[in-house]
Protein backbone atom coordinates (compact mmCIF):
# COMPACT_ATOMS: atom_id res chain seq x y z
CA UNK A 1 0.00 0.00 0.00
CA UNK A 2 0.96 3.41 -0.78
CA UNK A 3 1.58 5.59 2.29
CA UNK A 4 -0.66 9.03 1.65
CA UNK A 5 0.37 12.28 3.68
CA UNK A 6 -3.01 14.61 4.59
CA UNK A 7 -2.42 18.00 4.95
CA UNK A 8 -5.14 19.93 5.95
CA UNK A 9 -7.51 17.73 3.94
CA UNK A 10 -5.43 17.49 1.22
CA UNK A 11 -3.80 13.91 -0.22
CA UNK A 12 0.21 13.53 -1.22
CA UNK A 13 1.37 10.55 -2.96
CA UNK A 14 4.42 9.59 -1.44
CA UNK A 15 5.49 6.63 -4.34
CA UNK A 16 6.94 9.39 -6.14
CA UNK A 17 9.54 10.55 -3.15
CA UNK A 18 10.39 7.09 -2.06
CA UNK A 19 11.91 6.29 -5.34
CA UNK A 20 13.69 9.84 -5.49
CA UNK A 21 14.98 8.52 -1.81
CA UNK A 22 16.30 5.55 -3.50
CA UNK A 23 18.00 7.47 -6.14
CA UNK A 24 19.29 10.63 -4.52
CA UNK A 25 18.90 10.31 -0.83
CA UNK A 26 16.97 11.57 2.11
CA UNK A 27 17.71 15.08 1.13
CA UNK A 28 15.35 14.42 -1.85
CA UNK A 29 12.28 13.31 0.15
CA UNK A 30 12.65 16.32 2.78
CA UNK A 31 12.54 18.37 0.12
CA UNK A 32 9.50 17.08 -1.80
CA UNK A 33 7.62 16.56 1.72
CA UNK A 34 8.41 20.37 2.72
CA UNK A 35 6.44 21.25 -0.29
CA UNK A 36 3.67 18.86 -0.14
CA UNK A 37 2.81 20.48 3.30
CA UNK A 38 3.08 23.89 2.03
CA UNK A 39 -0.23 22.70 0.30
CA UNK A 40 -2.18 23.71 2.92
CA UNK A 41 -2.49 27.10 5.09
CA UNK A 42 0.43 28.32 6.03
CA UNK A 43 1.48 29.50 9.92
CA UNK A 44 -0.29 33.24 9.77
CA UNK A 45 -2.17 32.89 7.35
CA UNK A 46 -5.72 34.31 6.81
CA UNK A 47 -8.02 33.79 10.28
CA UNK A 48 -10.55 31.87 9.41
CA UNK A 49 -14.16 33.89 9.77
CA UNK A 50 -16.41 31.90 7.78
CA UNK A 51 -18.96 29.76 8.63
CA UNK A 52 -18.83 26.12 7.10
CA UNK A 53 -20.90 25.83 3.44
CA UNK A 54 -22.53 22.51 2.24
CA UNK A 55 -20.77 21.60 -1.26
CA UNK A 56 -21.77 18.67 -1.93
CA UNK A 57 -24.39 15.72 -1.08
CA UNK A 58 -25.13 11.94 -2.15
CA UNK A 59 -28.27 11.93 -2.83
CA UNK A 60 -27.84 15.12 -4.91
CA UNK A 61 -30.27 18.04 -4.67
CA UNK A 62 -33.53 17.44 -6.68
CA UNK A 63 -32.16 13.43 -7.22
CA UNK A 64 -35.48 11.47 -8.75
CA UNK A 65 -33.53 7.98 -8.50
CA UNK A 66 -32.16 7.41 -4.53
CA UNK A 67 -32.06 3.93 -3.54
CA UNK A 68 -33.96 2.81 -0.37
CA UNK A 69 -31.09 1.90 1.55
CA UNK A 70 -28.22 4.38 0.07
CA UNK A 71 -26.83 6.50 2.92
CA UNK A 72 -26.83 10.15 2.75
CA UNK A 73 -23.78 12.26 2.92
CA UNK A 74 -23.20 15.62 3.06
CA UNK A 75 -19.92 17.21 2.14
CA UNK A 76 -18.66 20.11 3.19
CA UNK A 77 -15.54 23.02 2.44
CA UNK A 78 -14.12 23.12 5.36
CA UNK A 79 -13.36 20.41 8.74
CA UNK A 80 -16.65 20.22 11.13
CA UNK A 81 -16.84 20.28 14.93
CA UNK A 82 -16.01 17.06 16.22
CA UNK A 83 -17.09 18.62 19.64
CA UNK A 84 -20.84 19.07 17.65
CA UNK A 85 -21.23 15.11 17.33
CA UNK A 86 -23.70 14.94 20.22
CA UNK A 87 -25.69 17.93 18.57
CA UNK A 88 -25.76 16.54 15.08
CA UNK A 89 -29.37 14.85 15.59
CA UNK A 90 -30.94 18.29 16.34
CA UNK A 91 -28.97 19.85 13.44
CA UNK A 92 -29.51 18.14 10.66
CA UNK A 93 -33.30 17.14 9.96
CA UNK A 94 -34.64 14.36 7.97
CA UNK A 95 -38.10 15.12 6.75
CA UNK A 96 -40.02 12.50 6.80
CA UNK A 97 -38.96 11.18 9.80
CA UNK A 98 -38.69 7.00 8.45
CA UNK A 99 -36.57 5.65 9.13
CA UNK A 100 -34.41 6.57 11.84
CA UNK A 101 -30.71 7.17 10.80
CA UNK A 102 -27.23 6.64 12.33
CA UNK A 103 -25.32 9.95 12.51
CA UNK A 104 -21.18 10.07 11.52
CA UNK A 105 -19.12 12.41 11.00
CA UNK A 106 -15.70 11.78 9.63
CA UNK A 107 -14.21 15.75 9.08
CA UNK A 108 -15.96 17.47 6.44
CA UNK A 109 -17.98 14.91 5.74
CA UNK A 110 -21.62 13.86 7.52
CA UNK A 111 -23.15 10.72 6.74
CA UNK A 112 -26.67 9.82 7.69
CA UNK A 113 -26.96 5.98 7.18
CA UNK A 114 -30.68 4.40 7.30
CA UNK A 115 -31.30 1.81 9.88
CA UNK A 116 -34.53 0.44 7.32
CA UNK A 117 -35.07 1.51 4.14
CA UNK A 118 -36.45 5.26 3.16
CA UNK A 119 -40.15 5.20 1.99
CA UNK A 120 -40.20 4.04 -1.51
CA UNK A 121 -41.98 7.01 -4.30
CA UNK A 122 -41.66 9.59 -0.99
CA UNK A 123 -39.00 12.73 -1.36
CA UNK A 124 -37.34 13.26 1.32
CA UNK A 125 -35.86 16.15 2.49
CA UNK A 126 -32.71 17.38 4.73
CA UNK A 127 -32.17 20.43 6.88
CA UNK A 128 -29.11 21.81 8.12
CA UNK A 129 -30.34 24.29 10.37
CA UNK A 130 -28.15 27.54 11.86
CA UNK A 131 -25.62 26.55 14.37
CA UNK A 132 -23.65 24.16 12.58
CA UNK A 133 -19.86 24.85 13.24
CA UNK A 134 -16.43 24.20 11.82
CA UNK A 135 -13.31 23.64 14.02
CA UNK A 136 -12.91 27.62 14.23
CA UNK A 137 -15.96 28.13 16.32
CA UNK A 138 -18.06 29.88 12.90
CA UNK A 139 -21.65 28.80 12.87
CA UNK A 140 -24.12 28.76 10.15
CA UNK A 141 -26.68 31.30 10.17
CA UNK A 142 -29.24 30.33 7.46
CA UNK A 143 -30.74 26.78 7.05
CA UNK A 144 -29.95 24.92 4.13
CA UNK A 145 -32.28 22.49 2.65
CA UNK A 146 -31.75 19.47 -0.09
CA UNK A 147 -34.77 17.36 -1.69
CA UNK A 148 -34.31 13.78 -3.10
CA UNK A 149 -36.86 11.31 -4.13
CA UNK A 150 -36.71 7.81 -3.61
CA UNK A 151 -37.52 5.00 -5.54
CA UNK A 152 -36.17 5.67 -9.27
CA UNK A 153 -37.52 8.69 -11.23
CA UNK A 154 -39.97 9.58 -8.99
CA UNK A 155 -40.88 13.23 -9.67
CA UNK A 156 -40.13 16.09 -5.99
CA UNK A 157 -43.53 16.23 -4.85
CA UNK A 158 -44.76 19.55 -5.01
CA UNK A 159 -46.00 21.20 -2.10
CA UNK A 160 -45.62 23.88 1.13
CA UNK A 161 -46.88 24.23 3.80
CA UNK A 162 -46.16 27.42 5.88
CA UNK A 163 -47.24 28.59 9.63
CA UNK A 164 -46.74 31.20 11.80
CA UNK A 165 -46.38 30.41 15.44
CA UNK A 166 -46.50 33.22 18.34
CA UNK A 167 -46.42 33.08 21.55
CA UNK A 168 -48.45 36.12 23.16
CA UNK A 169 -48.59 37.73 20.37
CA UNK A 170 -44.82 37.74 19.90
CA UNK A 171 -42.86 35.57 17.49
CA UNK A 172 -41.98 31.70 19.46
CA UNK A 173 -38.34 31.51 18.06
CA UNK A 174 -37.08 28.19 18.23
CA UNK A 175 -40.82 27.42 18.66
CA UNK A 176 -41.03 23.22 16.98
CA UNK A 177 -43.72 22.64 14.32
CA UNK A 178 -44.68 19.11 13.48
CA UNK A 179 -46.72 17.29 11.19
CA UNK A 180 -48.08 13.85 11.54
CA UNK A 181 -49.64 12.46 8.66
CA UNK A 182 -52.51 10.07 9.84
CA UNK A 183 -52.37 7.78 7.16
CA UNK A 184 -48.98 6.79 6.50
CA UNK A 185 -47.83 6.72 9.95
CA UNK A 186 -45.06 9.24 9.42
CA UNK A 187 -44.42 12.94 10.24
CA UNK A 188 -42.29 16.27 9.77
CA UNK A 189 -40.68 18.71 11.94
CA UNK A 190 -39.28 21.96 11.32
CA UNK A 191 -38.07 25.19 13.33
CA UNK A 192 -39.32 28.78 13.66
CA UNK A 193 -37.25 31.36 12.71
CA UNK A 194 -36.44 34.56 14.46
CA UNK A 195 -39.45 35.51 12.81
CA UNK A 196 -41.38 32.45 14.03
CA UNK A 197 -42.34 31.27 11.11
CA UNK A 198 -41.67 27.76 9.82
CA UNK A 199 -41.93 26.33 6.02
CA UNK A 200 -41.86 22.90 4.58
CA UNK A 201 -41.73 22.26 1.10
CA UNK A 202 -42.29 18.99 -0.53
CA UNK A 203 -44.54 17.05 2.12
CA UNK A 204 -46.36 13.67 0.78
CA UNK A 205 -49.89 14.18 -0.26
CA UNK A 206 -52.31 13.19 3.18
CA UNK A 207 -53.82 14.03 5.95
CA UNK A 208 -52.43 15.76 8.54
CA UNK A 209 -52.50 17.15 12.01
CA UNK A 210 -50.04 20.39 12.74
CA UNK A 211 -49.32 20.97 16.13
CA UNK A 212 -46.94 23.86 17.28
CA UNK A 213 -45.08 24.47 20.70
CA UNK A 214 -42.06 25.70 22.79
CA UNK A 215 -40.43 23.25 24.94
CA UNK A 216 -37.84 24.72 27.90
CA UNK A 217 -35.99 22.54 29.79
CA UNK A 218 -35.65 22.92 33.82
CA UNK A 219 -33.49 20.53 36.00
CA UNK A 220 -36.28 17.79 36.36
CA UNK A 221 -38.35 17.75 33.43
CA UNK A 222 -39.56 19.74 30.32
CA UNK A 223 -41.88 22.47 30.23
CA UNK A 224 -44.70 22.25 27.17
CA UNK A 225 -47.59 24.44 25.75
CA UNK A 226 -51.17 23.51 25.68
CA UNK A 227 -53.06 25.65 23.79
CA UNK A 228 -55.86 25.08 21.50
CA UNK A 229 -54.70 27.06 19.13
CA UNK A 230 -51.76 25.55 18.34
CA UNK A 231 -52.68 22.95 16.56
CA UNK A 232 -55.09 22.35 13.23
CA UNK A 233 -56.11 19.52 10.77
CA UNK A 234 -55.46 19.72 6.83
CA UNK A 235 -54.96 17.54 3.58
CA UNK A 236 -52.08 17.92 1.21
CA UNK A 237 -53.14 16.34 -2.58
CA UNK A 238 -53.09 17.48 -6.59
CA UNK A 239 -55.62 19.89 -6.33
CA UNK A 240 -54.62 21.42 -2.74
CA UNK A 241 -50.98 21.29 -2.58
CA UNK A 242 -50.39 24.26 0.04
CA UNK A 243 -51.10 25.12 3.68
CA UNK A 244 -50.83 28.01 5.60
CA UNK A 245 -51.69 29.16 9.30
CA UNK A 246 -50.88 30.72 12.33
CA UNK A 247 -50.70 29.28 15.77
CA UNK A 248 -50.70 31.02 19.08
CA UNK A 249 -49.02 28.57 22.11
CA UNK A 250 -48.34 29.39 25.36
CA UNK A 251 -45.98 27.40 27.17
CA UNK A 252 -47.48 26.03 30.45
CA UNK A 253 -45.03 24.84 33.33
CA UNK A 254 -45.24 21.04 34.08
CA UNK A 255 -42.39 20.79 36.73
CA UNK A 256 -42.47 21.48 40.22
CA UNK A 257 -40.25 24.56 41.26
CA UNK A 258 -36.58 23.02 42.46
CA UNK A 259 -33.51 24.65 44.27
CA UNK A 260 -30.90 25.44 41.43
CA UNK A 261 -27.98 27.22 43.43
CA UNK A 262 -27.50 28.23 47.28
CA UNK A 263 -24.82 30.57 48.50
CA UNK A 264 -24.01 31.74 52.13
CA UNK A 265 -23.01 35.24 52.17
CA UNK A 266 -22.47 35.47 55.89
CA UNK A 267 -22.87 32.98 58.71
CA UNK A 268 -26.58 34.57 59.18
CA UNK A 269 -27.47 34.37 55.49
CA UNK A 270 -28.81 32.00 52.95
CA UNK A 271 -29.32 32.51 49.36
CA UNK A 272 -31.47 30.16 47.01
CA UNK A 273 -32.44 30.34 43.94
CA UNK A 274 -34.92 28.36 42.29
CA UNK A 275 -35.68 27.19 38.63
CA UNK A 276 -39.50 29.02 38.18
CA UNK A 277 -40.34 32.30 39.15
CA UNK A 278 -43.01 32.57 42.15
CA UNK A 279 -46.01 33.84 42.27
CA UNK A 280 -45.34 38.22 41.85
CA UNK A 281 -47.76 38.30 44.83
CA UNK A 282 -46.37 35.56 47.17
CA UNK A 283 -45.14 36.48 50.48
CA UNK A 284 -43.32 33.76 51.73
CA UNK A 285 -43.29 32.35 55.39
CA UNK A 286 -40.09 30.37 57.63
CA UNK A 287 -43.12 27.41 57.60
CA UNK A 288 -42.51 26.85 54.05
CA UNK A 289 -38.91 25.90 53.83
CA UNK A 290 -37.13 23.27 55.91
CA UNK A 291 -33.21 23.81 57.52
CA UNK A 292 -31.28 20.75 58.72
CA UNK A 293 -27.32 20.57 60.14
CA UNK A 294 -25.96 17.83 58.65
CA UNK A 295 -24.08 14.69 60.85
CA UNK A 296 -20.45 15.49 62.62
CA UNK A 297 -17.52 14.61 60.51
CA UNK A 298 -18.87 14.03 56.96
CA UNK A 299 -15.99 14.06 54.47
CA UNK A 300 -15.11 17.29 53.11
CA UNK A 301 -13.90 15.52 49.56
CA UNK A 302 -17.30 14.72 48.39
CA UNK A 303 -19.53 16.87 46.66
CA UNK A 304 -22.39 17.85 49.66
CA UNK A 305 -25.30 16.48 46.80
CA UNK A 306 -23.19 13.28 46.59
CA UNK A 307 -24.09 12.59 50.94
CA UNK A 308 -26.96 10.81 51.80
CA UNK A 309 -30.61 12.73 52.51
CA UNK A 310 -30.33 11.07 55.97
CA UNK A 311 -26.89 12.69 57.29
CA UNK A 312 -27.97 15.82 55.96
CA UNK A 313 -30.91 16.48 57.76
CA UNK A 314 -29.68 15.06 61.55
CA UNK A 315 -30.73 18.54 62.85
CA UNK A 316 -33.73 20.87 62.53
CA UNK A 317 -32.84 24.59 62.36
CA UNK A 318 -34.99 27.51 63.41
CA UNK A 319 -35.84 29.94 60.75
CA UNK A 320 -35.98 34.06 61.70
CA UNK A 321 -37.65 34.85 58.33
CA UNK A 322 -37.59 34.43 54.90
CA UNK A 323 -37.40 37.55 52.45
CA UNK A 324 -37.67 37.80 48.52
CA UNK A 325 -35.47 39.00 46.40
CA UNK A 326 -36.05 38.17 42.83
CA UNK A 327 -38.42 36.74 40.76
CA UNK A 328 -36.78 33.33 41.26
CA UNK A 329 -35.11 33.70 44.43
CA UNK A 330 -35.69 34.08 48.35
CA UNK A 331 -33.36 34.71 51.19
CA UNK A 332 -33.53 32.83 54.41
CA UNK A 333 -31.89 34.07 57.74
CA UNK A 334 -31.71 31.53 60.38
CA UNK A 335 -32.14 31.74 63.91
CA UNK A 336 -28.65 30.44 64.97
CA UNK A 337 -25.37 31.51 62.66
CA UNK A 338 -24.30 28.72 60.28
CA UNK A 339 -20.95 27.20 61.08
CA UNK A 340 -18.17 28.18 58.09
CA UNK A 341 -17.38 24.69 56.18
CA UNK A 342 -20.22 22.78 58.13
CA UNK A 343 -22.76 20.86 56.13
CA UNK A 344 -26.41 21.70 55.60
CA UNK A 345 -30.05 20.96 53.41
CA UNK A 346 -32.45 23.59 52.47
CA UNK A 347 -36.23 22.15 51.64
CA UNK A 348 -38.20 24.55 50.14
CA UNK A 349 -41.50 22.32 50.83
CA UNK A 350 -43.85 24.67 50.52
CA UNK A 351 -42.85 26.85 48.24
CA UNK A 352 -45.28 26.83 45.16
CA UNK A 353 -44.51 28.25 41.45
CA UNK A 354 -45.79 30.99 39.79
CA UNK A 355 -47.88 27.64 37.95
CA UNK A 356 -48.98 26.85 41.35
CA UNK A 357 -47.05 23.34 41.52
CA UNK A 358 -45.54 22.88 45.27
CA UNK A 359 -41.71 21.83 45.54
CA UNK A 360 -41.60 18.18 46.29
CA UNK A 361 -39.71 16.47 48.88
CA UNK A 362 -36.40 16.22 46.27
CA UNK A 363 -36.58 19.96 45.57
CA UNK A 364 -34.10 21.24 48.34
CA UNK A 365 -30.11 21.22 47.93
CA UNK A 366 -27.37 20.11 50.06
CA UNK A 367 -24.61 22.94 50.83
CA UNK A 368 -21.58 24.11 52.72
CA UNK A 369 -21.39 27.15 54.75
CA UNK A 370 -18.44 28.73 52.36
CA UNK A 371 -19.23 32.56 53.63
CA UNK A 372 -15.79 34.63 54.57
CA UNK A 373 -14.69 34.94 57.85
CA UNK A 374 -13.25 32.72 60.77
CA UNK A 375 -13.96 28.91 61.39
CA UNK A 376 -15.85 28.34 64.41
CA UNK A 377 -15.30 24.76 65.86
CA UNK A 378 -17.53 22.88 67.81
CA UNK A 379 -15.55 22.21 71.42
CA UNK A 380 -16.15 19.12 73.70
CA UNK A 381 -16.50 20.44 77.23
CA UNK A 382 -13.94 20.48 79.69
CA UNK A 383 -14.43 19.00 83.00
CA UNK A 384 -13.72 20.63 85.42
CA UNK A 385 -12.03 19.13 88.94
CA UNK A 386 -14.08 18.24 92.22
CA UNK A 387 -14.28 21.11 94.03
CA UNK A 388 -13.32 23.78 91.98
CA UNK A 389 -15.39 27.68 91.92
Amino acid sequence: MVPELRAHGRRCDLAAPLALHAALGPAALLGFAAACASEGFPPGGPEDLTPPVLVESSPADRAVNATPDQAIRLTFDEVIDDQQLGQLPRLILVNPDVPDFDIELDEDTVTLAPQAPMAPGVTYSVTILPGLRDRAGNATVEPRTIFFSVGGEEPITLSIVRGTILRDSVPAIGALYRLENTDAGYGYTAVADSEGQVELEAVEYGPYVATAWLETVSPQGWQMTEEPGAQDTFELSLDQRSHEATYRIAVVDTTAPVVVSVATPSSRLIEVTLDDPLPADDLLTPAQVELYAGAAGLPADISPDSLPLESVRTQRLSIERIERSGPTAFQVVPEQPLVRGGVYRIDPIGIVNASGLRAGPEAGRTFRAEYEGPRVFQSEPIPWPAGAP
